[in-house]
C-alpha cells in the first residue's frame, strides 16, 4: 500500500510540476515578463495589443508555450506506443524514418515549388508544411505495407528499414542542398533543428485539431498494448485483436508524428528520453505510463525551449538542446543492458 502511495504522490507531483514549468514557460525569455505588470495592465481594461507586456504574453509568449506543449506532448505518447508496439526500447517516433521524410519534402517543396503558381497556403499550412506532411505519411504507409505484406518481421528488422529509407531521405536532402539557392538554405537549414517560434495561434490551432483526436485513440489502446508486451499469441488468446491494434498505433502514431515535423520540424528524442524516464516513476503500465508521458513531453519541450532562449544572446534552436539532452541519455541506454527485442 505505501509503495502505491508514494507512486501516486509522485506523479501528483509531476503533473504540478509540469504546471509549473508551462507558467514559467510564459514568463521567461529573452526579456523576462513581470507577473505584477501583466496583471496592472489586465486590470487598467485597455485592449491587450496597447498593453506591451500582455501583448507579448498573449501574441507571443502562450502560442509559443502551446505548441511546445502540444509538440512534446505528441512525441512523447507516440515514442511510447511505439516502444510497446514493436517491443523495442529504443523506438522513438523519428526511428521509423518519417522525421527524415518530412525533411525531404520540405526540401522538394523549397527548391521546386518555391516561386511558382503552386505557392499557395491551404488553410494554415505553407506548402513546406503540406509537402512534409505528404512525404511523411508516404513514407509511414510504405512501412506499414511492407509489414504487412510480411507478417512475421521482426521488429528489429522494421526498425533497420526505417533507418535505411531515413538514410536514402537525407541523401535526396544532400542533393536538394545541393541544387538549393544559397538564400533558401539559411532558412531550410534553420527549420531541420527544429523551432516552436510560432507568433499567432494558427499552428497551435492546427496542432490542437489534429494531435487530439489522435492522442485519445492511442490513450484508448493503453490497456491492449499492457497484453501485447506479453507477447503477440498471448495477447490474441485474451481477446486482442493484434492485427488492428498495431494498424490502429502505427497509423495514429505516424499521423501524429508527420503533424508535428511538417509544423515544427523535426525535433529528436522527445520520444525516447519522456517514456524512459516516466516508466522509472511509473512503473511499465501504459494505463498509466501513457497519460503521464503526455504531460511530461509537453513540460519537457517547454523547458527545453525556454534554455533555447536563454541559452545565447540569439535563440538557440530547440533540436539542439533536445540533441544535447538525447545523445548521452541513448548511450546510456545502449551501456546500461543489452537490448534486442523488449524486456520487462
Amino acid at each position: 500500500m505505501k509503495p502505491t502511495m508514494s507512486r501516486t504522490r509522485i506523479i501528483f507531483a509531476l503533473v504540478f510540476i509540469t504546471g509549473a514549468i508551462g507558467v514559467a514557460s510564459l514568463l521567461i525569455g529573452t526579456e523576462t515578463l513581470s507577473p505584477e505588470q501583466a496583471w496592472a495592465e489586465w486590470q487598467s481594461g485597455r485592449p491587450i495589443r496597447e498593453c506591451p507586456t500582455l501583448s507579448i504574453l498573449f501574441y507571443q509568449r502562450l502560442p509559443r508555450t502551446l505548441t511546445a506543449w502540444l509538440a512534446g506532448s505528441a512525441l512523447a505518447l507516440v515514442g511510447c506506443a511505439f516502444q510497446a508496439l514493436l517491443r523495442n526500447p529504443l523506438a522513438t517516433p523519428y526511428t521509423l524514418g518519417i522525421a527524415s521524410a518530412g525533411a525531404l519534402g520540405a526540401w522538394v517543396a523549397t527548391v521546386f515549388i518555391q516561386g511558382t503558381v503552386l505557392w499557395v497556403t491551404v488553410w494554415t499550412f505553407s506548402p513546406i508544411q503540406a509537402s512534409a506532411f505528404v512525404f511523411a505519411s508516404l513514407n509511414a504507409l510504405f512501412i506499414y505495407l511492407l509489414a504487412a505484406r510480411n507478417p512475421r518481421m521482426a521488429p528489429s528488422v522494421l526498425l533497420l528499414t526505417g533507418v535505411t529509407l531515413g538514410m536514402l531521405c537525407n541523401a535526396g536532402i544532400l542533393f536538394l542542398r545541393y541544387l538549393a539557392a544559397p538564400d533558401r538554405l539559411v532558412v531550410m537549414d534553420r527549420w531541420l533543428m527544429g523551432g516552436v517560434d510560432v507568433v499567432g495561434f494558427d499552428i497551435v490551432r492546427t496542432l490542437l485539431i489534429g494531435l487530439t483526436p489522435c492522442a485519445i485513440l492511442l490513450l484508448a489502446q493503453s490497456a491492449k498494448l499492457d497484453q501485447l508486451g506479453f507477447g503477440t499469441e498471448l495477447a490474441a488468446s485474451r481477446g486482442v485483436h493484434v492485427g488492428r491494434l498495431q494498424a490502429v498505433v502505427f497509423f495514429v502514431g505516424s499521423l501524429m508524428t508527420a503533424l508535428v515535423a511538417s509544423t515544427v520540424g523535426p525535433i529528436g528524442f522527445v520520444g525516447l528520453i519522456v517514456p524512459h524516464s516516466v516508466r522509472a516513476i511509473t512503473g511499465s503500465r501504459h494505463r498509466i505510463l501513457m497519460p503521464v508521458s503526455l504531460f511530461c513531453g509537453g513540460a519537457f519541450l517547454c523547458f527545453c525551449d525556454i534554455i533555447a532562449r536563454r541559452l545565447l544572446t540569439g535563440e538557440t534552436p530547440i533540436g539542439i538542446i533536445t540533441s544535447l539532452f538525447g545523445g548521452p541519455f541513448f548511450l546510456y541506454l545502449l551501456t546500461r543492458k543489452r537490448f534486442t527485442d523488449w524486456e520487462t
